[in-house]
């Protein structure tokens, strides 16, 4: 699950604000995964249409990957293009952690001391936990926490991140503006990372090696590659096709919505969490990359001013639950875990659209008290380690090289 990043302030966050619809997708991203939580609880992952439909509304990860690909990459290919020296890492690094972690560690401690489950935890779990290493370790996840795989994958991304864009940056530097090497790039990592996932289908581990950074190299390029194409030439020929494709976002998203549905057949393996074959792990893997491709795209390409729906995921409201989203995401997890605890209800069981109003309410709720109390207070800190090694313009002009930038390329 992606963190917004306009509270980190600095390159990361204007990327953010020179695509305002952004928000509003995360915040569908998160109700997705929500829904497709309290279905499983509720017992609705079922062989019937809705049923499998309900189970694959996970695909709001893969979105979340695709817009920290995106996000977290565009200031680094934009300096790359602009001749400039890349972000600092070491701000980077910063700003990430302190919008992510207070966070989670509160979720973390509120889980291993609110919840039933996690009353056996000894100072193993809470390190396990605390650190977001429980995928790379033998053990389990905590009551409440089993969702927070995916952040453990988002942080393996944040931490390589730096390396890899610099990577690319050097690849393209012959023509930074036609970036070929680095699609091509790009595009053989997503192959070797469903080559890891076929890979992981058949081989035992005590390890959940499926839900190592691999896995996911897809999702997070898909991000990348459009970041890379909204700084490069826009009379380039592949420029061009994106933005006739993005400018009809009611074309990308049918497109989504077919692959979606899919999705919901058997190739892309049974609903719930019984093992796919390596072929379904392969196959559900790549349509869910194609889907938060095509959701994303008419959002960063075409005509961002234009479309009710832009309108709608660019305004006060959808901004403001996407700024939100990531502490929805924390805790919606820990509210259905404690409320069915709490109300004497069995696991799967409950009607689902009830259930899943009262957790979406409740844990919206309560995101926006841990946003307005922890998250958006600590932002005043994010300038202790320096953005840049050189004198600091003022935020207004870098805005400004950054909207320029926008401008010409896209």
């Amino acid at each position: 699950m992606t963190a917004a990043a306009v509270l980190d302030g600095g390159p990361v966050a204007r990327a953010e604000h020179t695509f305002p619809a952004l928000d509003g997708l995360r915040a569908l991203a998160a109700t997705a995964v929500v829904t497709t939580h309290v279905a499983f609880w509720t017992a609705r992952y079922t062989p019937d249409l809705l049923g499998r439909a309900l189970a694959r509304l996970d695909v709001g990860v893969a979105v979340f990957f695709a817009l920290s690909g995106f996000l977290l990459s565009r200031p680094m290919f934009l300096a790359g293009v602009q001749g400039r020296p890349l972000p600092r890492t070491a701000a980077y690094l910063w700003r990430r952690a302190l919008r992510v972690l207070p966070a989670y560690w509160l979720t973390v401690t509120v889980a291993f001391l609110v919840l039933p489950g996690n009353r056996a935890a000894g100072p193993w779990e809470w390190v396990r936990h605390l650190t977001l290493t429980q995928p790379y370790t033998t053990g389990w996840f905590g009551e409440g926490l089993s969702h927070t795989w995916s952040l453990t994958t988002e942080v393996a991304f944040y931490l390589v991140l730096p390396a890899i864009a610099t990577g690319l940056v050097r690849l393209s530097s012959g023509r930074p503006e036609r970036p070929v090497p680095v699609l091509v790039a790009l595009a053989v990592a997503a192959v070797l990372g469903l080559g890891w996932i076929a890979w992981t289908a058949g081989t035992p581990s005590a390890l959940p090696l499926n839900l190592w950074l691999p896995s996911f190299a897809g999702w997070f390029g898909a991000g990348m590659a459009l970041a890379l194409l909204t700084t490069s030439d826009r009379t380039w020929r592949p420029v061009r096709l994106l933005h006739d494709l993005g400018s009809s976002l009611t074309t990308c998203w049918a497109g989504a919505a077919a692959l979606f549905w899919i999705a919901t057949s058997s190739v892309a393996g049974p609903e719930g969490l019984f093992a796919s074959t390596a072929t379904q792990a392969v196959t559900k893997n790549a349509l869910y990359l194609g889907i938060a491709t095509l959701l994303l795209l008419p959002l960063v390409f075409g005509d961002q001013s234009q479309g009710r729906v832009r309108l709608v995921l660019s305004s006060a409201p959808a901004r403001f639950l996407g700024e939100i989203s990531y502490g929805l995401f924390l805790v919606h997890v820990v509210v259905l875990a404690w409320g069915y605890r709490a109300l004497g209800i069995a696991p799967f069981s409950g009607n689902v659209v009830l259930v899943l109003v009262a957790t979406w309410v409740t844990a919206a709720s309560l995101a926006t008290v841990v946003y307005l109390l922890l998250e958006r207070p600590l932002r005043r800190w994010r300038g202790l380690v320096a953005a840049s090694p050189l004198p600091r313009t003022g935020s207004s002009s870098a805005a400004t090289t950054e909207v320029s930038a926008t401008s010409a390329s896209a």
